[in-house]
């Protein structure tokens, strides 16, 4: 993919302005901001490339609708902006995924692995069921709420804020839990 540099984004959303269906601009446009709509959204679903592919193409579906290129022709603000739309259409996609993702490994979520359905049977649900019980009983009540907030689709920052805590204490305890969960999921064989 070619690069893209600011001012040649800037003059495709002069461009755009200009005539909305310049497909010369889209181009530049798309293949200058798609890697940021592709990033947010990759972090936001904890590394699922796939949904991530499909919240940055729902991000450029939401550009062409809504963006006012009048207003929007500098390329800085341009890439805020597209950070902007896909932080919103990534948790939209994740809040579509929560029901879910419930049930799912916090480490699966973390590394981009496939989410499976809920537990099929009645002991695979009651499986389930024990090993986030013995899982949470194993943390103090701030992890346990960051583990809750995590699976909730909030960024680090934001659990952060709910929790009372630093960004980099947020940070560490949340290492931590990802060790703590990984040893477990060993220590048990899953």
């Amino acid at each position: 993919m070619a690069t893209v540099t600011k001012e040649q984004l800037s003059q495709a959303l002069q461009d755009l302005a200009m005539r909305r269906d310049d497909p010369r601009a889209w181009d530049i446009v798309i293949t200058g901001s798609w890697a940021t709509a592709l990033a947010v959204a990759h972090r936001v679903l904890r590394g699922q490339l796939e949904p991530a592919q499909d919240v940055a193409q729902e991000v450029f579906r939401r550009i062409v609708q809504y963006c006012n290129f009048v207003e929007l022709q500098d390329g800085d603000a341009f890439l805020a902006y597209v950070r902007a739309v896909s932080l919103n259409a990534a948790r939209d996609a994740l809040r579509q995924l929560a029901p879910r993702a419930a049930d799912v490994p916090l480490e699966e979520l973390a590394t981009g692995g496939e989410i499976r359905g809920r537990p099929d049977t009645p002991e695979e649900i009651l499986l389930a069921q024990q090993f986030r019980e013995e899982l949470l009983a194993q943390l103090d009540p701030t992890d346990q709420k960051l583990l809750q907030l995590l699976i909730a689709g909030y960024s680090l920052g934001e659990i952060a804020k709910r929790l009372g805590l630093t960004y980099s204490n947020a940070g560490v305890r949340l290492y931590r839990l990802r060790g703590l969960l990984r040893n477990y999921i060993t220590e048990k064989g899953l």
